[in-house]
């Protein structure tokens, strides 16, 4: 430090403070002699520029530090977003296990369904109806065979198969399909009833076809020899009361269900140019129309009414006297269910469909009630189907 007089000049920082003091009240720096003995007197004065810019000087060495700011560490945007990723993993997971299962058609059968069937090129028309084979040969009551019916790929129409005569042989109303290149096929699965032959009819739209089945041993004939008839006797036929031809050319076996042993049939038409019959008992449509053939069983006869549904002729006028029907419960009502041709003759080779089969029930074309409610009754004839409405109060 330098004196001059009563006043002392700061040797650090240039500050000019009474030497009473003892020590610099700007930058702290202390008075010693020695000092005050070894240095010479600044009798200089700074200006006020340089004592501003020493006290900034001074001011930064000894400002306190600063405070660091602390992080966020909030950890609800992370726990958000873990909670999204798991549930996403759990919707993928799941997807893949219900594809492997079968529980929806996966990635892979979407492609392959657009690759086969183009929506600009699907007619939903049946234009290729196929049977293999056409003759089925059984040897006893309760062997099966497989029939294939296959139809084009782009078919969306319902596919039917009925047999003539379900006492010789009937046909499941369930198949297992399969898709190939070109067509797509239903293979099912016939089963003899009894000794004898029938027709199984199948169509699709406006396509029709037809699989002969025969139970017995083809080898065996059995030539009849005319014997004396029963007085009980009366001839009973497989078709009581008529029967359904849908193509040209398309053939059923009519046959006397209690034949006695030895008789012989002779059959007969009316009207050769709508249906022949063989005195096998074969019959063949020809033509559109209605003819009667008849089972000669000597002095006796049975008759039965032959409809070739197809052509001009393919609704044969069928239709349902009514076509809405309430019943009793409590009066336990009923009501023949049968549908009409032209001539208002009922048909008989029908099949029903009950949409709710907990409020009636049909047998033989009579409808009974069973529970409260309403329903509708389906019956199919020729490909077509007609709906009666059952109310049952």
């Amino acid at each position: 430090m330098n004196r001059m007089e009563n006043k002392v000049v700061c040797y650090y920082c240039g500050t000019i403070y009474d030497a009473e003091r003892g020590k610099c009240p700007l930058c702290g720096s202390a008075l010693t002699s020695d000092d005050a003995e070894s240095r010479p007197v600044q009798r200089r004065r700074i200006t006020d520029e340089e004592r501003r810019q020493r006290q900034r000087a001074a001011k930064g060495k000894y400002a306190a530090p600063k405070k660091k700011k602390k992080k966020n560490s909030d950890p609800k945007p992370f726990q958000i977003a873990a909670l999204v990723f798991l549930i996403l993993a759990v919707l993928v997971v799941f997807y893949f296990i219900g594809d492997m299962i079968g529980w929806w058609p996966g990635l892979e059968d979407r492609i392959v369904r657009v690759d086969r069937f183009d929506p600009e090129n699907f007619s939903d028309v049946c234009t290729e109806l196929a049977v293999d084979p056409e003759r089925i040969e059984l040897l006893q009551p309760g062997d099966t065979a497989v029939l294939t019916v296959s139809i084009n790929l782009d078919c969306g129409k319902t596919l039917y198969c009925v047999s003539n005569d379900e006492a010789v042989a009937s046909i499941s109303k369930e198949a297992q399909s399969e898709i190939g290149e070109e067509l797509k096929s239903a293979a099912f699965t016939v089963t003899a009833n009894g000794y004898g032959e029938t027709e199984i009819n199948i169509t699709c739209g406006d396509q029709k076809a037809s699989c002969t089945v025969f139970c017995g041993n083809p080898d065996e004939s059995v030539v009849p020899t005319d014997v004396t008839e029963p007085e009980d006797f009366t001839p009973e036929l497989n078709y009581p009361l008529d029967a359904s031809l849908y193509a040209r050319g398309a053939t059923l076996m009519l046959r006397v269900m209690n034949l006695p042993s030895g008789m012989k049939v002779d059959w007969s038409s009316d009207d050769v140019t709508v249906a022949k019959v063989s005195q096998n008992g074969i019959v063949t449509a020809i033509s559109g129309g209605k003819t009667k053939v008849t089972a000669q069983v000597g002095e006796k006869k049975a008759e039965v009414l032959i409809r070739c549904t197809f052509g001009d002729n393919a609704d044969n006028g069928a239709h349902l006297q009514l076509t809405d029907v309430t019943l009793s419960l409590w009066r336990n009502e009923t009501y023949d269910l049968f549908l009409y041709d032209s001539d208002g003759v009922h048909i008989s080779d029908i099949t029903y469909t009950i949409e709710n089969p907990n409020v009636c029930d049909v047998k033989n074309g009579v409808v009974t009630p069973k529970n409260y409610g309403t329903t509708n009754v389906i019956i199919t004839y020729n490909g077509k189907e007609y709906t009666c409405i059952i109310r049952v109060t």
